[in-house]
């Protein structure tokens, strides 16, 4: 009974030779040797007279699994042919390979073969050429996996092939020992996905890199994930579209599979042909920083408002990267009417993913209407948009500054894109007295972050009006975070785009976590700072009071203008939504 499947260009082969190679599959290798002499002689006949490369992999009681014809391409496909219609799930121990020419034996496996290995975990891999050398001897080479090699594999021994296949196999305690890809994870993050990070510094401190770096592992643990590894390389240009070069990407692939990575994330948006490029040589899923924030974005939206405009920004994204997903999306229509050169299914693919963003920039544009009503509503009181950084702690100031319970405020978590939709609450009086005063409104805004994806900007556009439309501005910045200058500037560039030329007071945040010479710095770069801790309940009564009185200077300078903001706010609405 045949106990593996015949895998890889199967296509075009006679049924003569079909039934040749499946016979290799019936034939059992000996437990006390690496294979079996005579098995692999037939095998060696067969790919000289293909002219293709043949790989079979043997399990550990030494039953043939598959035999894959051609140039070992795809882990995920013998993987998937491997776990069905098995009583007894058997890893792949052996992999022997018949390749190369007579003139040339390619006994040293390919950088793509070497990762199709890893990725099946094989302890033993013997390559042989076709046909035997001058004087009938026939070379091989018995390679292990080794993690301090530089293609992961290095050459146990090389000799003649009879001699290689009467070798006893490794010990049970071999077996056992670490290979690469095999890495234990960390305690508590079996079930995270893990992620190797593929960073480029162009003309970069080291500083600036390692807060960019930071900044993307913060990104990577908020979407799920765990970060695992680095691969970083400095290029002054890229040349023929390839950010990364060809020596570098090699050693990323390499890294994931000794790290045990299932995904690795570049730190720069990627164009579809970049992602293609580097998903072929790391044999791995890529995403790129756009994809990423999207998905935390998708995670985190709550209300069907959120929801709508993740999904606008998410198919607006996926729209352009549509091409190459798969061989479903390039097949032609079928039924009457869609024959001859017809209408592929990835057109029609783009074209319902265009319904749909049309529909959904309508539902956005409605949104935006309905939001822009409920600021007029408010016309009457002061309102402040607490505007900053992602996890810069304007959520926890909200709470604090309305007097929320515990339980009842705004979700404010250490994570980055925390909360998404826009929340208003009024300024808590500190005395009866100010409770008879106008009321002040504070609105707490999504996050801003360094090059934020222009879809996400464009979905959300109706949610940053909130900022745009108050009378005054909140800068918050994390005190706690060196980088806290950088951030700051990068509000500010967002806003610029925006056009928000809106009065603003910068606030410095987390003063219990900072250590004093920040606060120095903090005096010096910017002179007007007020300084608070949201958790610790420091300088809040302070705030409130600054507040109320700058609340009152604004309206008593916009006062007159009321009239004429509120005839434009519909226009301006529909204009920003468009």
């Amino acid at each position: 009974m045949r106990q593996g499947v015949l895998l890889g260009r199967t296509e075009g082969l006679r049924p003569s030779v079909r039934h040749r190679l499946e016979r290799l599959l019936h034939r059992r290798h000996p437990a006390d040797a690496v294979a079996d002499p005579l098995t692999l002689q037939r095998l060696a006949a067969e790919g000289a007279a293909l002219e293709l490369p043949l790989s079979l992999l043997v399990d550990d009681r030494g039953l043939p699994r598959a035999l894959w014809v051609g140039e070992l391409a795809s882990s995920r496909e013998i993987q998937e042919r491997l776990t069905g219609g098995s009583r007894r799930q058997a890893r792949v121990e052996r992999l022997l390979t018949c390749a190369g020419t007579a003139r040339q034996p390619a006994l040293r496996p390919g950088h793509r073969e070497g990762l199709v290995a890893l990725d099946l975990a094989v302890r033993r891999w013997l390559r042989f050429g076709p046909q035997p050398a001058g004087g009938g001897h026939q070379r091989a080479c018995l390679w292990v996996p080794s993690p301090a090699a530089e293609q992961a594999w290095s050459c146990e021994r090389e000799g003649e092939l009879v001699e290689l296949c009467r070798l006893d196999p490794p010990a049970a305690e071999e077996r056992t020992r670490e290979v690469p890809g095999a890495s234990v994870a960390p305690e508590g993050s079996e079930a995270r996905e893990r992620v190797l990070l593929l960073v480029l510094s162009q003309d970069e401190l080291p500083r600036a890199l390692e807060r960019r770096l930071g900044e993307l592992e913060g990104l990577v643990r908020s979407a799920g994930a765990v970060p695992v590894g680095v691969v970083a390389q400095r290029r002054s240009g890229a040349s023929g579209g390839a950010l990364w070069g060809e020596g570098k990407v090699r050693e990323a692939a390499l890294e994931a599979r000794r790290l045990g990575a299932s995904l690795v994330v570049s730190d720069r948006e990627l164009t579809p042909g970049q992602i293609r490029q580097l998903e072929r040589s790391l044999a791995l899923p890529l995403s790129d920083r756009s994809e990423l924030i999207l998905d935390i974005f998708a995670q985190r939206a709550a209300s069907a408002a959120g929801r709508l405009q993740v999904e606008l920004a998410q198919l607006r994204y996926r729209l352009p990267r549509l091409t190459g997903r798969g061989v479903a999306l390039s097949r032609q229509g079928g039924g009457i009417g869609t024959r001859g050169p017809g209408e592929t299914q990835l057109e029609k693919d783009r074209r319902a993913i265009a319904r749909r963003i049309d529909r959904l920039r309508r539902e956005v544009a409605r949104l935006g209407a309905h939001r822009a009503r409920l600021r007029q509503a408010r016309r009457d009181a002061c309102r402040l948009a607490l505007v900053g950084y992602t996890n810069a702690g304007k959520s926890s100031l909200l709470n604090a500054l309305s007097g929320a319970q515990p339980g009842e405020g705004v979700l404010a978590e250490d994570k980055l894109f925390a909360t998404l939709d826009p929340t208003t609450r009024r300024l808590q009086p500190e005395t009866e007295v100010d409770g008879r005063q106008e009321p002040l409104l504070l609105t707490d805004t999504v996050g801003f972050i360094r090059d934020l994806p222009p879809a996400l900007v464009e979905a959300f556009r109706s949610t940053f009006e909130e900022a745009l439309d108050a009378d005054g501005l909140l800068i918050i910045v994390d005190l706690a975070d060196p980088s806290w200058p950088e951030q700051l500037a990068a509000v500010r560039s967002v806003l610029g785009d925006f056009h928000a030329a809106k009065p603003a007071r910068v606030i410095g945040n987390q003063i219990d976590r900072c250590p004093a010479e920040e606060l120095e710095r903090a005096r010096a770069l910017e002179p007007g700072m007020l300084f608070v801790s949201a958790t610790a309940d420091l300088g809040l009564r302070h705030l409130r009071r600054e507040l109320r009185a700058w609340g009152e200077g604004l309206r008593a300078v916009t006062g007159s203008d009321t009239v004429s903001m509120a005839s434009r706010d519909g226009s301006a609405a529909r204009r920003h939504c468009s």
